[in-house]
């Protein structure tokens, strides 16, 4: 996998494993530097590794319920799937299943790992997995991952053998149960046991790290769980996450040593950590800004008005100015990913011109038009891209207020389909399949989907069940994103890294992953 530092240009690398979960890392110039360890003798067991995060978990710790990148976190250090990926998202490997075989176009077999155990001690029974299956794919639960599922049943065939029925092909299931959040099992006595509410704020899953402490808007304390199945790790004794909002505040603190890692936003801060010997990690090209729009009423309901809006923002400047120089154009899916398409300027309403919007508006009887955008305040790219955005749309009659609301406000908008908004902002992160980046914003039925259109439904759904190849389905999702931008049901002013994870020199071990939820953080020890 070719990786490279935050400010270098993009380019996609693709992987030919069926089946397999991978994406492009950024390309070309100085190498990313690089923190395996590998000179810094055997790992050492012992101490706490200390984070700071910008946020603390949006969406809880309930693992069903993890759609935010804060909440993914942590429940990839707390909860496990029957599957895992490998170190670089390059093919499926096990979990808490040892052993996987596919009978038939829709069936396949599982065996689970003998003496894995909950975080309470119980062991982990196919009654569990049936239990955590059948929930996420509940459609009266309001999991984010409801819908990627098309499970005909999950059977417990045996003491260690459990057997999933698909309603149809599905080629992302094997990607999707090895995600914490999109697969993680739970244990059906302590689920059925606690309310919702407390689920946010507690665990009780199978992986590294043990909940030992959550104080909201301060800290979240893990320590090692002793009994777990994966031999001597994790090494730490356990990970410390203290909330620290503002992101000079953490470069300071990491550049002191009172914190071990954290993430940065800023390419500026990066390479100024760099500078003073932090280790800073590779950056993955996979974030889209989202900008999705309310199809189905106020005043992009009208299609000529959408387009004008595509046409009256010119993404070059805004990938130079607002993205400091780092980014590229983009569909719904990022170019990055490997079902991404790299648009061009000859995409549908993606070129700039000021004079055709301003004749849309015109032919739509619009001679100005006044337009909300919510967008997370904790993110300063997402807000310096809005600003120009409002800049450049009133060059053309639009009007654009901005509302800047934190994080969780945004993923609880989503959710329950009140925006308060024409356009509701949200950058992209890695999937464990494309259909889950269409699923947020256009999923049918669902609460906070803003279109109306069964042709885009058809097509989703026939992209989801093929089964012939992953070139097939990346052709079918070639033509959605062309749809989607066709029909400007999405402003997607360009994709860009997020973040980088940036870490102490005396942190050995650890590999910034794919995902950006620090995954193998079980891997990780202190020098």
């Amino acid at each position: 996998m070719k990786r490279s530092s935050w400010h270098l240009k993009p380019a996609i690398v693709a992987s030919a494993a069926v089946l397999a979960l991978v994406l492009a890392a950024c390309s070309g110039g100085t190498p990313s530097v690089s923190n395996s360890g590998e000179n810094a003798g055997p790992p050492k067991r012992g101490g706490t590794l200390l984070v700071g995060e910008d946020t603390q978990p949006a969406s809880g710790l309930d693992p069903m319920m993890a759609q935010a990148l804060d909440s993914k976190r942590m429940v990839s250090q707390f909860y496990e799937g029957l599957l895992s990926m490998n170190s670089d998202f390059t093919e499926v490997q096990p979990g808490l299943a040892t052993e996987w075989k596919q009978t038939s176009e829709t069936i396949y077999e599982f065996t689970l790992r003998n003496g894995a155990k909950f975080h309470d001690g119980e062991l982990v029974k196919p009654s569990d997995v049936v239990f955590s299956l059948n929930r996420v794919s509940d459609l009266a639960q309001n999991s984010p991952y409801k819908r990627l599922y098309s499970l005909k049943s999950v059977t417990e065939t045996g003491p260690e053998t459990v057997q999933i029925e698909l309603a149809k092909p599905q080629a992302s299931l094997l990607s999707l149960l090895a995600q914490p959040w999109s697969g993680g099992i739970v244990s059906e006595a302590w689920v059925t046991s606690h309310t919702a509410d407390q689920m946010k704020t507690m665990e009780n899953g199978t992986g590294p790290f043990v909940l030992s402490e959550f104080q909201e808007g301060a800290v979240i304390k893990t320590v090692r769980f002793e009994d777990y199945w994966d031999e001597q790790k994790p090494y730490l004794d356990g990970v410390d996450y203290r909330l620290i909002p503002a992101e000079a505040t953490r470069v300071q603190a990491l550049s002191s040593g009172s914190i071990d890692m954290m993430e940065v936003r800023s390419p500026v801060n990066a390479e100024s950590l760099r500078k003073k010997g932090v280790t800073v990690g590779p950056e993955y090209n996979i974030g889209a800004y989202w900008l999705g729009m309310d199809t189905l009423s106020g005043p992009l309901s009208d299609p000529k008005v959408r387009q004008a809006v595509n046409l009256g923002i010119d993404r070059d400047q805004l990938i130079q100015v607002a993205a400091q120089g780092v980014g590229t154009l983009s569909y719904a899916i990022a170019p990055a990913d490997p079902f991404g398409t790299d648009p061009g300027q000859d995409a549908p309403f993606y070129k700039y011109d000021p004079e055709a919007a301003k004749k849309l508006l015109a032919d739509a009887g619009k001679t100005s038009v006044s337009l909300k955008m919510v967008v997370r305040s904790d993110n300063p790219k997402s807000v310096s891209t809005a600003e120009l955005i409002k800049q450049q749309l009133s060059g053309i009659g639009v009007d654009l207020e901005i509302r800047t609301v934190p994080f969780s406000q945004i993923v609880s908008s989503i959710g329950n389909g009140n925006w308060d908004a024409d356009m509701l902002q949200l950058n992209s992160a890695l999937n464990a399949d494309p259909s889950q980046y269409l699923d947020l914003w256009f999923a049918k039925g669902a609460a906070g989907t803003k279109v109306n259109d069964p042709v885009l439904w058809q097509m989703m759904e026939d992209a989801a069940q093929v089964t012939t190849g992953n070139e097939d389905r990346k052709k079918m999702y070639d033509d959605i994103s062309v749809y989607i931008a066709e029909n400007s049901y999405m402003l997607v002013p360009y994709a860009a890294p997020i973040f980088v994870d940036s870490w102490s020199s005396k942190v050995k071990g650890f590999d910034a992953d794919l995902s950006g939820t620090r995954l193998f953080l079980k891997d990780a020890w202190i020098n």
